[in-house]
């Protein structure tokens, strides 16, 4: 009786890591594509402000994602690539060049607002990734650099 047991946990086990390993697998296909393009190609982005986007943000804004080994284990897969896509139609800093310039100026404008209000980055997202944690000097360089492109852009659409 005990060896029949024993003998249905270890199938049992066996079908479940096997079911497992099925639905990571499956789940890949569902991966966000990245691409090498550049991050807010046609903006005037200082060293500073964009390091910190790079960072911060650039996993779930821009087609540059950095996959962690977590990410293709099912059922966390699924949600971290759901928050990319999501991320990624708010804006994608790499078609920052293919969007309208009063698009441009409302994402700058979420971008200060999102930063300086701490909304962004996602405290999941900084619980995982404690490097994304921006300081009040971070803040303050995003914030700035968002305001001025905001206003150049203003200013060359007249």
């Amino acid at each position: 009786m005990v060896r029949t047991r024993v003998r249905w946990f270890r199938w049992l086990l066996g079908a479940v890591v096997a079911a497992w390993v099925v639905w990571s697998a499956i789940a890949l296909r569902e991966r966000p594509a990245n691409s090498n393009r550049p991050l807010f190609s046609g903006a005037h982005v200082e060293p500073a402000a964009l390091a910190v986007l790079d960072r911060a943000c650039r996993d779930c804004h821009s087609e540059a994602t950095r996959y962690p080994w977590y990410s293709y284990v099912a059922p966390l897969s699924r949600l971290i690539f759901r928050d990319i896509e999501v991320g990624r139609e708010r804006v994608n800093f790499s078609r920052w060049e293919e969007y309208p310039v009063l698009r441009r100026q409302r994402a700058l404008t979420g971008i200060a607002n999102q930063i300086q209000d701490r909304l962004m980055p996602l405290e999941i997202y900084v619980r995982f990734h404690p490097e994304a944690k921006l300081s009040d000097a971070e803040i303050a360089v995003v914030f700035d650099w968002a305001q001025r492109e905001r206003e150049r852009l203003i200013l060359e659409s007249r």
